[in-house]
């Protein structure tokens, strides 16, 4: 007798047959431990014609025999477990690897100017590194540089797509993964080409911002029923009205930050986004707003809060109504911190006082088309700039005859 070492229930066990028989419920389990018997009866016939020309033939030497091939078998099975369980830790590493690099790409890449990024742009680029790892994790890629081809281009799309991502949302994401892939490749990692083809696109629509005229400014400034912590928020928008500068700048306009040249007083500002250095002119009424907190402005608060705020605000003050891709919609419920820039610029550029180049110094933007794509005219915008022009002035036309 020789023990396999397993056990079956009895009512499994075919006697004529001296094998399993195979149930629906258990038939992996059941084959498996079948081929292990038809293995041992075949090591079995393989002792015995090895030992036709023996003189003895003993029950030890068969067990022994047996033994030594089930030690082969589950050293076999050891290495194979050792070899998958390196491979997994292969491709571990390599995932680690790939996270780590693009990580370490964010924390080295440097700008235009030679300078290091800025905490929110570090911060913006490691909320598409974690989508992909989130994407990764439920999806179970195995991602590398040389992986991100189009067809991980689109099944990242229609996993944002899934998760209710806007057209421009998906687009920020798509576009920070080829500035990686950029820096990647420039770094002599090797990369997917496809980045490169026109269909590896940055998703982006013209998103309709309103602006808001002197008009609207003033009633915010007169805006009746305001709570103390309202009206210092309403203060700080008013400020980004006439200055020009985000959300992440607004901190800065402080008395610390105004130098005078020439009788001029100027506020200097190191824009975050970019490290651009921008100088405006103090604007009487950020002066008058700075003097009526003792030159200790409020605290900014942050951009997703300020913006709750700014609805309510812009309701109290009755801005009224705009139109928006045709729809007459509510300036309040398109208000937001980033209506403050765009109200400089465009009025600013209405005012026909500053040059193009001028209000581009102060914005900080590096060219007149992205600019001008910027500013938020209406038709009747246009047509009030068109009004003042020389061609629809030239009234010499009225002196000559029709022939």
């Amino acid at each position: 007798m020789y023990s396999t070492g397993k056990s079956i229930d009895a009512n499994l066990w075919l006697q004529k047959k001296e094998r399993v028989k195979v149930i629906p419920a258990q038939e992996v389990g059941l084959i498996k431990l079948n081929a292990y018997l038809d293995t041992l009866y075949q090591a079995v016939l393989t002792f015995m014609s090895q030992k036709l020309n023996s003189k003895t033939l003993l029950r030890e030497d068969l067990k022994n025999y047996l033994n030594s091939l089930k030690q082969d078998e589950q050293k076999e099975r050891l290495e194979q477990e050792k070899q998958t369980l390196e491979i997994e830790k292969q491709k571990l590493e390599k995932e680690n690897d790939f996270y780590s690099t693009w990580d370490y790409i964010i924390e080295t890449t440097k700008n235009k100017d030679g300078l290091l990024l800025s905490e929110g742009t570090k911060r913006s680029k490691r909320q598409t590194l974690n989508l992909i790892k989130e994407h990764c994790v439920q999806k179970k890629i195995q991602l590398s540089f040389e992986g991100i081809d189009k067809m991980y281009y689109h099944q990242l799309d229609m996993y944002m797509l899934s998760k209710g991502f806007s057209p421009n949302n998906r687009g920020k994401h798509f576009k920070e993964i080829k500035a990686i892939l950029r820096e990647a490749e420039d770094r002599d990692i090797k990369v997917n080409p496809s980045f490169h083809k026109k269909s590896f696109k940055v998703i982006r629509i013209d998103v309709d911002s309103i602006y808001l005229n002197e008009s609207d400014i003033k009633k915010l400034m007169s805006a009746e029923g305001l709570t103390p912590g309202q009206e210092k928020l309403r203060d700080i928008f008013i400020m980004g009205c006439y200055t020009g500068q985000r959300h992440s700048d607004w901190s800065q306009i402080r008395p610390e930050n105004i130098v005078n040249e020439n009788g001029v007083n100027i506020l200097r500002i190191k824009q975050q986004k970019g490290r651009k250095i921008v100088h405006v002119p103090i604007h009487p009424i950020v002066r008058s707003i700075l003097k009526k907190y003792g030159d200790n402005p409020p605290t900014v608060i942050s951009n997703q809060k300020f913006n709750e705020a700014l609805k309510v605000i812009a309701e109290k003050a009755n801005l009224g109504e705009t139109s928006i891709d045709g729809q007459i919609v509510s300036k309040k419920d398109h208000i937001s911190t980033h209506t403050a820039r765009r109200s400089f610029a465009t009025n600013a550029y209405l005012s026909k006082s500053m040059q193009v180049y001028e209000i581009m110094n102060c914005t900080g933007h590096k060219s007149e088309s992205s600019f001008l794509k910027y500013l938020k005219l209406h038709g009747l915008d246009h047509a009030k700039l068109a009004a003042e022009s020389k061609f629809f002035n030239d009234f010499a036309l009225l002196n000559l005859k029709v022939a």
